[in-house]
């Protein structure tokens, strides 16, 4: 005598699993009946262990994806900035080329036409000093100190001449190079600072696409590791 339907029982868990239930042969069953029972403790260990590492994965993944928003922010803020002191550096230039240096140059020149009109006056002052003590109206203290007037009068002119050569030829040019330098400096930093957050959010793109990876890989593995408890 032969059954006219067999069902095969089969294991699906892999490994070596003790039985720790098993219905006694020659029992009546029906659909949804326990069986046979495995020793689910050593999965029930491995899913406490991969919780954890789930909840690590998770929070892992989840700082991947807030440092992205960080990068994000810090890219746009160092981008403004490396903008903003360029523009500034191009402003200085023009400021300086069309205003500052104009402006002292002309200040240059009219120190030293005052200069030179206060020089002739001295001088006239002197010479008509002069012919005062000569005729006896004047004493010679008080001509000595024409004199000294109108030597220091050369001496301011000799300075302010001296001024607009050491600004046409030194200073002007000093500070041009110098302003100049700045705008390429300021250039070439706002280059870099570009290029380095694109780096930047490349590697934090990529740092959160692996830790999703990660987090949905360990993830699948508790859910497997579930299964077969089940």
């Amino acid at each position: 005598i032969q059954n006219s339907r067999n069902a095969i029982v089969k294991n699906e868990v892999p490994g070596n699993t003790t039985i720790i239930f098993l219905i006694p042969e020659g029992t009546h069953v029906k659909k949804g009946d326990l069986l046979v029972e495995l020793d689910s403790s050593q999965l029930d260990d491995n899913r406490t262990k991969q919780q954890i590492i789930v909840m690590n994965a998770e929070a892992a993944y989840i700082r991947a994806r807030e440092n992205l928003e960080v990068v994000r922010n810090q890219n746009e803020s160092s981008i403004a900035k490396a903008e903003l002191d360029h523009r500034f550096a191009e402003l200085d230039l023009v400021k300086y080329r069309e205003g500052e240096y104009p402006r002292e140059l002309q200040k240059s020149e009219s120190d030293i036409n005052l200069a030179r009109e206060e020089l002739q006056r001295a001088r006239d002052k002197f010479e008509w000093s002069e012919r005062l003590a000569e005729e006896g109206y004047l004493t010679r203290t008080e001509l000595q100190a024409d004199d000294l007037a109108a030597k220091r009068a050369e001496i301011n002119l000799a300075l302010a001449e001296s001024a607009l050569q050491l600004l046409k030829h030194y200073t002007h040019q000093r500070s041009l190079d110098q302003l100049t330098s700045d705008v390429e400096q300021t250039a070439q930093a706002l280059e870099r600072t570009r290029i380095k957050t694109a780096a930047d959010l490349i590697q934090a793109e990529t740092e959160l696409k692996t830790r999703e990876s990660e987090y949905k890989r360990q993830q699948a593995e508790l859910e497997k590791i579930e299964k077969l408890i089940e």
